[in-house]
Parts: structure tokens; C-alpha cells; sequence
């Protein structure tokens, strides 16, 4: 049977007003950092109901950022999950400190608290959760361990941006969040992502690491009529330029249909899965919390399945359906072998990388598309149930 995609993984929107608003960029004669940027993080602040936010060229960097603000270097320790993209893990290491893996939460995928509690020690700088498909970890379960050591929290929502947990924007619930706005993401920049926090002095800091520690940035610099700015830190070429931004700007438009379609297509696979129950375990959303949704991730049930979780995967392609992987841990790679050790304190984390698939989601996908999906894994669960 030949190969086909007929309902690819990803596939984006372009929305008109993106498109308005680069074009308008464009004809500014301002490309970089610039006055699209300011309103941008202005919005996106007032989305979050935050006091700051700081446009950032990636959430790699956004992340790097963050901690070398809060005092990560050589000699301390970073708290997070390996079930994760390898970014999370680099944001670290640029900044001369120690990943140390805690396990997840088998339910959520999200970082357990309760692993975070046995690895802490006076090493230990910050706590770097990740809000994995848009699910908010449980962050009182964090906030009860870390507040009374004065430990950080500097939040991985990459995939989370319009999730919420008991009522409230991640940024509430931590020193910092950092969002992604990556092309695939639910709201994108093409590239960019962005620091939200309440903390000003802070956010302050962030501000002049983005940008090489200087002081101000040119466009500020042209509307003050001068040339002078100082480097007061080692800082990171991390700011997002205003063509990214417009494109940011111009998605916002269609955020909030986007992510009621979503909902929508998560509850048709729901309708549709559920009677496979025993060998599937669909998406867990916490009580209180609201999932941005950016990835819908079954995990299938090796013991009541004749295949295994990568042939599925081929054999949904052979039917047209391309599926993905989130994620394989970051200690299964070349470059990470050395932290083969993490495996031991990981169960949950090497227990979910053997099971996961990531199934289409985005804005565009139509419900006839869910109700094809779903009848292709119906089918082929029946074909090699045990």
C-alpha cells in the first residue's frame, strides 16, 4: 500500500489581518525591533492579564532568558521534565546550569510534584515546568514546595498560550511564563515567543538580556534623539523583530474562533474514541484547568494491541493520516546519552515515550476530517486488537 497524507499533522491559517499588518510593516521602513513590537507585548500582556511582557525572537531563547534573569549560572540546578522538546533542556545549559529531571504525571504528562520534592537541594535555582499538548502542570501542588524554599518557577508553556488553570493565566502562578509562537502553535508569529511576568524589576532585567544587556534598543534610541546606551550584562541576541511581530498581531484576530474550533474538534475525537477505551487512553483535562489544546496525544495500551505504537503510526500513514510523536525524552538522544541515568527516576516518562501519538489538530482541520481519523484507528485497532 502506498504511502499518502492526505490529513497532514499540521496545517496552518494565515489570517487576512496578518498579512494587513506585515504589509504595513513593511511600507514603515521599520523592520526590527520597533513600535509593532511594543504593541504587540502590550496586547499579549493584557490577554494574560499581566503587568509585563517581552517579545522575544524564540521561546528557546525567551526560556534562556528568563532563567539567566533569575540567576541561573555554573554551580546551579534546574528542576524540569525530560519529557520534553530538547529546547527546554539547551535554555538550561546555555545558561551554565544543571538540568535535574523529575518524573510526570502519567495522567497529564505534566511534571509530578511530588518527584520535584525528592530532587531539590541547596543547589536548586528554579523549577521549569512544562505545560505539555497546552495542559497547565499543577502549579499549587509547585508553588507548596517551591515557596517555602524560595525556589522559582519559571514556567515551559510554549504550548500553552490560552490555557488556564482555576481561572487564572499560567503567568499567575509563576515567576514567569514563557510562550512560543512558532509556526506551528496556536497563535504564531511565524517564529517568536514571549516572557510574561507581574515582577517589574524583574522583567527589567529580561529586557536588557534580550537584547545584549544594552541599555535601549535603536528604535528607542531614535525616538530619543540619541546615540548614547550602555552593556550592563552578557546578554543574548533574543529580540523579536516587528515583521514578526505584525504576524502576531494579525493571528491575534483569529485566536479566540481558532481555539473555540479546536474545542470542538477535541470533543468530536472524545465522541468518537471513547468506546476504545481499554486499548487508548485519550487526553486527560484537569478539574479547574482549561487546556490550550495544541496537540491531542492518545496513548495506545501495548497489552491489548498486537502492534506497537511506531507501526501504528506507519500504518495511519498508509491510510493518509499523518501522526506524530510528543516526545521522545530527551535523554534518548545521541547528543544526551550521558543522561541515560535519568531514565531510573523517569518511569512515567519512559513508560509514556512507548506510547504516545500525536493525532491532527489545528483550526483548519474540519470535523469530517476527525470523524476520518477516527475511523481509520477504529479500524486498525480492530485488525490487531489481542
Amino acid at each position: 500500500m502506498s504511502t499518502r497524507r492526505n490529513i497532514p499533522l499540521f496545517d496552518l491559517t494565515v489570517a487576512r489581518e496578518a498579512i494587513t499588518e506585515v504589509t504595513a510593516s513593511l511600507r514603515s521602513g521599520w523592520l526590527s525591533t520597533g513600535p509593532q513590537v511594543a504593541r504587540f507585548e502590550r496586547e499579549i500582556a493584557g490577554r494574560l492579564n499581566a503587568k509585563h511582557a517581552v517579545a522575544v525572537n524564540s521561546a528557546t531563547a525567551g526560556l534562556a532568558v528568563a532563567l539567566k534573569a533569575i540567576g541561573v549560572c555554573p554551580g546551579k540546578e534546574v528542576i524540569t521534565s525530560p519529557f520534553t522538546f530538547v529546547a527546554t533542556i539547551e535554555a538550561i545549559l546555555y545558561c551554565g546550569g544543571t538540568p535535574v529531571p523529575a518524573d510526570i504525571e502519567p495522567e497529564t504528562l505534566t511534571l509530578d510534584p511530588r518527584s520535584v520534592a525528592q530532587v531539590i537541594t541547596s543547589r536548586t535555582a528554579a523549577v521549569v515546568p512544562v505545560d505539555i499538548a497546552g495542559h497547565p502542570c499543577d502549579y499549587t501542588g509547585l508553588r507548596a514546595i517551591c515557596a517555602k524554599r524560595k525556589i522559582s518557577i519559571i514556567a515551559d508553556s510554549a504550548h500553552a498560550f490560552g490555557a488556564m488553570y482555576r481561572g487564572q493565566p499560567i503567568p499567575h502562578w509563576t515567576d514567569a511564563a514563557v510562550y512560543s509562537f512558532y509556526a506551528t502553535k496556536n497563535l504564531t508569529c511565524g517564529e517568536g515567543g514571549m516572557i510574561v511576568s507581574d515582577r517589574k524589576s524583574y522583567m527589567d532585567r529580561v529586557r536588557y538580556l534580550s537584547r545584549h544587556g544594552m541599555t535601549t534598543n535603536a528604535f528607542q534610541r531614535q525616538q530619543q534623539g540619541g546615540w548614547e546606551y550602555d552593556v550592563v550584562d552578557l546578554g543574548f541576541k533574543a529580540n523579536m523583530s516587528d515583521i514578526h511581530a505584525a504576524i502576531g498581531l494579525g493571528q491575534l484576530r483569529q485566536f479566540d474562533s481558532d481555539q473555540a474550533k479546536r474545542r470542538q474538534l477535541v470533543i468530536r475525537y472524545y465522541q468518537n474514541l471513547e468506546s476504545l477505551g481499554d486499548r487508548l487512553e485519550l487526553p486527560f483535562e484537569r478539574p479547574r484547568c482549561r487546556s490550550a489544546w495544541h496537540l491531542f496525544i492518545i496513548k495506545l495500551n501495548p497489552d491489548r494491541l498486537r502492534i506497537s505504537r511506531d507501526r501504528f503510526i506507519k500504518l495511519m500513514a498508509a491510510n493518509g493520516i499523518e501522526c506524530g510523536v510528543h516526545y521522545r525524552p530527551v535523554f534518548d538522544f545521541s547528543y544526551y546519552r550521558s543522561l541515560q541515568r535519568w531514565k531510573k527516576r523517569c518511569p512515567n516518562v519512559v513508560a509514556a515515550a512507548r506510547q504516545v501519538v500525536t493525532l491532527p489538530l489545528y483550526a483548519k482541520l474540519t470535523l469530517r476530517q476527525v470523524d476520518t481519523i477516527c475511523e481509520r484507528v477504529t479500524r486498525i485497532f480492530r485488525k490487531y486488537s489481542r
